[in-house]
Protein backbone atom coordinates (compact mmCIF):
# COMPACT_ATOMS: atom_id res chain seq x y z
CA UNK A 1 0.00 0.00 0.00
CA UNK A 2 1.24 3.40 -1.22
CA UNK A 3 0.32 5.31 2.58
CA UNK A 4 2.75 8.49 1.10
CA UNK A 5 -0.74 9.29 -1.38
CA UNK A 6 -3.02 9.25 2.04
CA UNK A 7 -0.25 10.81 4.29
CA UNK A 8 0.54 13.65 2.11
CA UNK A 9 -3.07 15.61 2.29
CA UNK A 10 -3.01 14.90 6.63
CA UNK A 11 -2.18 17.47 8.90
CA UNK A 12 -0.63 14.53 10.71
CA UNK A 13 1.99 13.46 8.37
CA UNK A 14 5.60 13.42 9.84
CA UNK A 15 8.68 12.95 7.87
CA UNK A 16 12.45 12.56 8.82
CA UNK A 17 15.75 11.44 7.52
CA UNK A 18 15.77 9.02 10.36
CA UNK A 19 12.43 7.56 10.36
CA UNK A 20 11.06 8.59 6.89
CA UNK A 21 7.08 8.87 6.76
CA UNK A 22 5.48 8.41 10.36
CA UNK A 23 2.07 9.36 11.64
CA UNK A 24 1.71 12.03 14.36
CA UNK A 25 -0.53 10.64 16.47
CA UNK A 26 1.17 6.75 17.01
CA UNK A 27 4.50 7.67 16.23
CA UNK A 28 4.93 4.38 13.57
CA UNK A 29 4.31 4.17 9.93
CA UNK A 30 1.38 4.53 8.83
CA UNK A 31 -0.79 0.67 9.15
CA UNK A 32 -4.19 0.54 7.65
CA UNK A 33 -5.73 -1.19 4.04
CA UNK A 34 -7.55 1.21 2.18
CA UNK A 35 -8.49 4.16 4.25
CA UNK A 36 -6.91 5.72 7.56
CA UNK A 37 -9.33 6.50 9.73
CA UNK A 38 -7.49 9.13 11.88
CA UNK A 39 -6.89 10.98 8.24
CA UNK A 40 -7.13 15.07 8.94
CA UNK A 41 -7.31 16.77 5.80
CA UNK A 42 -6.70 20.49 6.30
CA UNK A 43 -5.22 23.66 4.65
CA UNK A 44 -2.08 21.61 3.62
CA UNK A 45 -4.61 19.03 1.99
CA UNK A 46 -6.88 22.13 0.20
CA UNK A 47 -3.67 23.98 -0.73
CA UNK A 48 -2.58 21.21 -2.80
CA UNK A 49 -6.01 20.33 -3.83
CA UNK A 50 -6.35 23.91 -5.81
CA UNK A 51 -2.74 24.22 -6.66
CA UNK A 52 -2.77 20.74 -8.34
CA UNK A 53 -6.46 21.72 -10.34
CA UNK A 54 -5.01 24.93 -10.97
CA UNK A 55 -2.22 24.00 -12.79
CA UNK A 56 -3.90 21.06 -14.73
CA UNK A 57 -6.08 24.06 -15.84
CA UNK A 58 -3.64 26.54 -16.65
CA UNK A 59 -1.40 23.92 -18.68
CA UNK A 60 -4.46 22.53 -20.56
CA UNK A 61 -5.74 26.11 -21.43
CA UNK A 62 -2.65 26.55 -23.91
CA UNK A 63 -3.18 22.84 -25.57
CA UNK A 64 -4.84 24.60 -28.68
CA UNK A 65 -1.78 27.42 -28.80
CA UNK A 66 1.03 24.65 -28.33
CA UNK A 67 -0.65 22.03 -30.74
CA UNK A 68 -0.69 25.05 -33.55
CA UNK A 69 3.12 26.30 -32.91
CA UNK A 70 3.87 22.80 -33.64
CA UNK A 71 2.58 22.01 -36.39
CA UNK A 72 3.13 25.50 -38.17
CA UNK A 73 6.85 25.20 -37.03
CA UNK A 74 6.70 21.83 -38.45
CA UNK A 75 5.20 22.68 -42.19
CA UNK A 76 7.80 25.59 -41.87
CA UNK A 77 11.00 23.20 -41.68
CA UNK A 78 10.10 20.82 -43.86
CA UNK A 79 9.14 23.93 -46.36
CA UNK A 80 12.61 25.21 -45.87
CA UNK A 81 13.75 21.38 -46.71
CA UNK A 82 12.09 20.93 -49.73
CA UNK A 83 12.55 24.36 -51.32
CA UNK A 84 16.66 24.24 -50.29
CA UNK A 85 17.74 23.20 -54.06
CA UNK A 86 15.50 26.11 -55.41
CA UNK A 87 16.97 28.65 -53.20
CA UNK A 88 20.35 27.61 -53.55
CA UNK A 89 19.74 27.99 -56.97
CA UNK A 90 18.54 31.79 -56.94
CA UNK A 91 22.04 32.37 -55.74
CA UNK A 92 24.54 33.32 -58.60
CA UNK A 93 27.67 31.62 -57.47
CA UNK A 94 27.87 27.83 -57.76
CA UNK A 95 30.80 28.09 -55.00
CA UNK A 96 28.29 28.53 -52.59
CA UNK A 97 25.42 26.35 -54.13
CA UNK A 98 26.10 23.92 -51.32
CA UNK A 99 26.56 26.26 -48.15
CA UNK A 100 23.27 27.43 -49.13
CA UNK A 101 21.63 24.30 -49.85
CA UNK A 102 23.24 22.74 -46.87
CA UNK A 103 22.57 25.57 -44.72
CA UNK A 104 18.66 25.98 -45.46
CA UNK A 105 18.29 22.00 -44.51
CA UNK A 106 20.12 22.47 -41.52
CA UNK A 107 18.28 25.50 -40.27
CA UNK A 108 14.57 23.43 -41.26
CA UNK A 109 15.76 20.89 -39.56
CA UNK A 110 16.83 22.65 -36.39
CA UNK A 111 12.53 24.40 -36.41
CA UNK A 112 11.33 20.63 -36.79
CA UNK A 113 13.48 19.81 -33.44
CA UNK A 114 12.49 22.75 -31.96
CA UNK A 115 8.69 21.93 -32.47
CA UNK A 116 9.11 18.29 -31.68
CA UNK A 117 11.19 19.62 -27.98
CA UNK A 118 8.49 21.97 -27.03
CA UNK A 119 5.45 19.40 -27.86
CA UNK A 120 7.46 16.98 -25.84
CA UNK A 121 8.45 19.39 -23.30
CA UNK A 122 4.18 20.26 -22.98
CA UNK A 123 3.44 17.05 -23.11
CA UNK A 124 5.24 15.92 -19.83
CA UNK A 125 4.37 18.65 -18.29
CA UNK A 126 0.43 17.94 -18.73
CA UNK A 127 0.85 14.26 -17.95
CA UNK A 128 3.25 15.42 -14.53
CA UNK A 129 -0.03 17.66 -13.41
CA UNK A 130 -2.16 15.01 -14.46
CA UNK A 131 -0.93 12.65 -12.32
CA UNK A 132 -1.04 14.76 -9.36
CA UNK A 133 -4.55 16.08 -9.77
CA UNK A 134 -5.07 12.15 -10.20
CA UNK A 135 -3.55 10.97 -6.99
CA UNK A 136 -5.02 13.66 -4.76
CA UNK A 137 -8.50 12.82 -6.80
CA UNK A 138 -7.98 9.09 -6.17
CA UNK A 139 -7.48 9.05 -2.27
CA UNK A 140 -10.66 11.54 -1.66
CA UNK A 141 -12.38 8.81 -3.65
CA UNK A 142 -12.11 6.43 -0.96
CA UNK A 143 -13.28 8.75 1.66
CA UNK A 144 -15.96 9.51 -0.71
CA UNK A 145 -15.20 13.21 -0.76
CA UNK A 146 -16.34 14.43 -4.31
CA UNK A 147 -15.90 18.19 -5.02
CA UNK A 148 -16.36 20.50 -7.61
CA UNK A 149 -13.74 23.46 -8.69
CA UNK A 150 -14.64 27.10 -10.03
CA UNK A 151 -11.77 28.95 -11.27
CA UNK A 152 -12.32 32.25 -12.56
CA UNK A 153 -9.35 33.72 -14.10
CA UNK A 154 -8.69 37.55 -14.07
CA UNK A 155 -7.43 39.76 -16.89
CA UNK A 156 -3.30 39.46 -17.34
CA UNK A 157 -1.55 42.30 -16.21
CA UNK A 158 2.05 42.81 -16.62
CA UNK A 159 2.58 38.72 -16.72
CA UNK A 160 0.46 38.18 -13.59
CA UNK A 161 -2.89 36.85 -13.52
CA UNK A 162 -5.52 36.83 -10.59
CA UNK A 163 -7.14 33.70 -10.28
CA UNK A 164 -9.94 32.77 -7.69
CA UNK A 165 -10.48 29.13 -6.93
CA UNK A 166 -13.71 27.99 -5.49
CA UNK A 167 -14.35 24.84 -4.36
CA UNK A 168 -17.30 23.06 -3.31
CA UNK A 169 -17.51 19.69 -1.51
CA UNK A 170 -19.74 16.96 -1.16
CA UNK A 171 -19.58 14.49 2.36
CA UNK A 172 -16.83 16.33 4.16
CA UNK A 173 -16.83 19.12 7.09
CA UNK A 174 -15.78 21.97 4.75
CA UNK A 175 -18.75 22.86 2.20
CA UNK A 176 -17.23 25.37 0.24
CA UNK A 177 -13.63 27.44 -0.01
CA UNK A 178 -12.59 30.06 -1.79
CA UNK A 179 -8.78 31.15 -2.54
CA UNK A 180 -7.23 34.03 -4.86
CA UNK A 181 -4.13 33.01 -6.58
CA UNK A 182 -1.84 35.24 -8.19
CA UNK A 183 0.10 33.28 -11.02
CA UNK A 184 2.78 34.61 -13.51
CA UNK A 185 2.17 33.55 -16.99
Amino acid sequence: MNYSKHCDLCKNEQTSLKNGLTCSLTNRKPEFKNICSEIKLNNKFLEKLEIANLEFERIRRKTNAVHLNFFVLIIVGFFLIYRSSAWAELMLSTTYYWYYKIGTISVGVSIIIVASFKLITFKEKLGNVKYEKNKIDGVLDKYGISYVIKLDFKEKIHGTQDVNVELKFKNWKKKRTTTPYKINC
